[in-house]
């Protein structure tokens, strides 16, 4: 098995969309605010009576980024198995729609990563960390300072992922899906890791 860095096309996207994202919640992390914040914030793992599954967006999603966002500067990040991608990794960044609005908050020395997956058939064979790991040093040698990537209380193993990869949480914002009725009891968490020595 190997990764292979791919240019963003419509070709690459349909390749990288044929890798399911999905994923079970077993549990959440319930954010406690003390003080209404001044006191701190205390995150207490909660088991759920019922487990249920989580797909991030629709299956072909990831074509609409041609569409959306300039993507000249974003890297597609490919973990094959016989030619077969089983992974995959988008990293974003240089477009001043996403560079303008608050995912990069006006920060161009800021890279993302906009999307993680792995086939759930070879998940927790270390795939996911050679794929973060690979797009650390990708954004450290084009030069970018930090490398952030958001996720949900409501993805504890993605939680525990990040901190693993050398993350540290950055942003708790329990009002960002407020308007979405699907997602409004979730909190988005932000994760930054410092790439370039201050």
């Amino acid at each position: 098995m190997k990764i292979i860095n791919r240019p963003v096309s419509k070709e690459t996207l349909i390749e990288y969309s044929k890798i399911p994202v999905r994923f079970e919640v077993r549990s959440v992390l319930d954010v406690e605010i003390l003080e209404e914040g001044l006191g701190g914030t205390v995150f207490r793992e909660r088991r759920l009576a019922s487990p249920y599954v989580k797909h991030y967006g629709e299956p072909d999603e990831p074509t609409t980024w041609l569409k959306n966002f300039d993507t000249a500067d974003w890297v597609l990040l490919f973990y094959q198995d016989d030619e077969k991608p089983v992974g995959g990794l988008a990293v974003a960044c240089q477009d001043p729609e996403i560079i303008d609005n608050r995912i990069l908050m006006g920060i161009d020395d800021l890279a993302v990563v906009w999307d993680i997956r792995v086939h759930p058939d070879f998940r927790q064979q270390g795939i996911g960390t050679k794929l973060f790991q690979e797009a650390i040093e990708w954004a450290r040698n084009k030069g970018y300072k930090q490398l952030s990537v958001e996720t949900q209380n409501t993805n504890v193993p993605a939680c525990k992922f990040y901190i693993k990869q050398g993350c540290r949480l950055g942003g708790i914002n329990r009002y960002a899906y407020y308007h979405n009725p699907s997602l409004s009891h979730e909190t988005q968490l932000e994760w930054y890791i410092d790439l370039q020595k201050v």
